[in-house]
């Protein structure tokens, strides 16, 4: 019994393993930091674990999405942000969503996590501004260039510095008690992995979105708000231009295309929300996130 027992634990870590590293590609190597590009082929929609995090890591996602449980805290992780892992961290992880998310797990030492993320409120859950993703994805594609290790160390410390900077946003509800912060919470990650299930679920109305995780539209916007410290439609923009982001980045070279899939009203009010969110227009964008020199 006791060697079937062990047998069992042995196929679950090797499953978060599959799951953590997928169809995995090293990208960066410089600096004391290692940088992955990973896409998923995990497609478990029950929990899977546990694993066992051997590192300081920094995790980024750029599309799709997933649950993350990491020592007993639980979360919705989508390509808004990203999470922290310790050394020792237990890590279980389900894909409601099915296989094909997208990140990058960025490995530092300690003291260079400690600088920048030890001794800062919230969860290891946390978002990162437009612009922070916008360097993160340039990051990439200068790698793919072939830019010397100089500029990608200079690249990766900026990047870091930005990342921390929004560490601590993803807050929890103070005000409410602890079984009732737990039902918004729980709310606020379904309605999270709602709008990840891609563009279909981006052009939903308040009603329909409310209607999909159970609640009323006032309810859903009050405790969304109350939770993130963000309202719904911010979010939702967040979620079309990372959508954008992505799409260029895997060659999509249409803008008009790309503002009816993610339902913009024409490509104007694509270019002025990515301007907003980013600090560029997308024909800027496409150009930072080519792949030529």
């Amino acid at each position: 019994m006791d060697k079937d027992v062990r047998g069992i634990e042995e196929l679950l870590r090797d499953e978060i393993v599959r799951e953590r590293r997928g169809a995995l590609c090293r990208r960066i190597e410089t600096a004391g930091i290692t940088v992955h590009d990973i896409l998923c082929c995990e497609d478990r929609t029950a929990f899977v674990g546990p694993g066992y995090e051997d590192g300081y890591t920094v995790v980024l996602t750029r599309s799709g999405g997933y649950l993350r449980r990491i020592s007993g805290e639980e979360f919705f992780v989508d390509s808004t942000g990203g999470y922290l892992t310790r050394p020792g961290d237990e890590q279980r992880v389900a894909h409601p969503l099915g296989a094909g998310d997208r990140s990058t797990d960025i490995r530092i030492g300690e003291q260079l996590f400690a600088d920048r993320f030890d001794g800062r409120p919230g969860t290891r859950r946390f978002t990162v501004s437009g612009a922070a993703d916008l360097h993160h994805r340039a990051l990439l594609a200068a790698a793919r260039r072939g830019a010397d290790p100089f500029e990608l160390a200079e690249r990766l410390h900026r990047l870091l510095d930005l990342v921390a900077t929004s560490a601590g946003h993803w807050r929890g509800d103070t005000t409410a008690r602890p079984s009732t912060a737990r039902v918004h919470g729980d709310l606020v990650r379904d309605t999270c992995a709602a709008l990840a299930g891609g563009t279909p679920a981006l052009r939903l109305s308040l009603e329909e979105l409310a209607r999909a995780v159970g609640v009323s539209p006032h309810h859903l916007s009050r405790v969304f708000h109350a939770v993130t410290g963000t309202t719904l439609t911010r979010y939702r923009n967040q979620l079309r231009v990372r959508g954008v982001l992505h799409a260029l980045e895997e060659g999509e070279d249409s803008l008009r295309t790309l503002s009816y899939a993610y339902g913009f009203a024409d490509q104007a009010h694509l270019t002025r929300m990515c301007r907003s969110q980013t600090g560029h227009a997308p024909s800027a964008v496409r150009s930072l996130l080519t792949d030529r020199a």
